[in-house]
């Protein structure tokens, strides 16, 4: 890992693309530099929750999210790697292999992904999907349980439904039939706010987040292809409720945001729930002041959701509803 220091500027498109260095670009990759840098940027504090520390682990997960997050033409994903490349050479010094390893393994589909035909293939699945979706929305909201939501309720929950499908079924390419908790883990902290417009951003469909995907995969069993790992991707929903619900608020998901940065720097495995728990409770020891602001948020949002005991840790043309 390389990270920053906290007395050392951070390279920005501003202070890397000099003369000098741009003038080892080619002229599309000079055309493109700048957004791909500052999109690759926001991408991966979104799926790391840092700009801090560069892994070869967090470079793979941006690359990988990035054709999901941004609408770009095809000679700019063409780009995207030898403009990284030159980045990564200058922010990561002796670790620079590490990240030239990943970074060479991403291009392949990072340019195939994106040529016209391709593009247009994936637009008419993405639209499939959509409809497909929508029809079990429809469904659901005949349910008593959807029902009896408000009209805005309704809305959050058709939304909340549509971008976790979108993200699985078109982001990680997984039918219902093969979900696992890991694939839904993966999308929900981070992706998932990333695709909400900031209008759906609000604290009411946060809130709905553990209703609705119970509610999803207790349709999705249901059906004649059935939903294998339902149980285990309950039992993912109920263990995260906390997480879930709280990515709204600020103050909570910087806390999430903080302490996975933390813990991944001390190479603490966040999915050993007992090796999370001990390592939140020194971490809250050794930072008091934190501590008694976390409980203070924490008990404003008790009157408004149920709680678990588990600590954890944000497009391309899609359609309007």
């Amino acid at each position: 890992m390389t990270e920053l220091d906290s007395t050392t500027t951070p390279l920005t498109p501003a202070n890397f693309l000099t003369p000098e260095r741009l003038a080892r670009l080619s002229t599309n990759q000079q055309a493109h530099a700048a957004q791909i840098l500052t999109d690759f940027a926001n991408v991966y504090q979104q799926v790391t929750g840092t700009r801090q520390a560069w892994t070869p682990t967090g470079v793979t997960a941006a690359l990988t999210a990035l054709p999901l997050t941004v609408d770009q033409p095809h000679n700019y994903f063409v780009a995207v790697v030898p403009v990284l490349s030159e980045f990564f050479k200058a922010a990561t010094g002796k670790d620079w292999p590490a990240f030239d390893q990943v970074l060479k393994a991403a291009r392949p589909q990072l340019v195939e992904k994106h040529t016209a035909t391709q593009v247009n293939q994936e637009q008419h699945d993405y639209e499939n999907v959509v409809a497909e979706v929508e029809g079990w929305v429809q469904d659901m909201r005949r349910t008593p349980q959807v029902t009896n939501l408000s009209a805005t309720d309704q809305r959050y929950f058709g939304d909340i439904v549509h971008v976790v499908t979108e993200l699985l079924v078109t982001g990680k390419h997984r039918q219902p039939v093969d979900w696992q908790p890991e694939n839904l883990a993966a999308v929900m902290f981070g992706p998932f706010t990333h695709l909400l417009d900031e209008g759906q951003r609000v604290a009411e469909l946060y809130h709905l987040i553990p209703f609705a995907l119970t509610q999803l995969f207790d349709y999705l069993a249901a059906t004649e292809e059935g939903l294998p790992n339902a149980k285990a991707l309950q039992d993912w929903v109920r263990e995260h409720h906390t997480a879930l619900v709280t990515m709204y608020d600020p103050k909570m998901k910087a806390f999430f945001d903080q302490i996975t940065a933390a813990m991944q720097k001390q190479g603490i495995d966040t999915q050993d729930k007992a090796a999370v728990d001990r390592f939140t409770q020194d971490y809250l020891r050794a930072n008091p002041a934190l501590g008694r602001e976390l409980f203070a948020t924490d008990q404003q949002l008790k009157a408004v959701k149920r709680h678990s005991h588990r600590p954890a840790f944000s497009r391309k043309h899609r359609r309007r509803r």
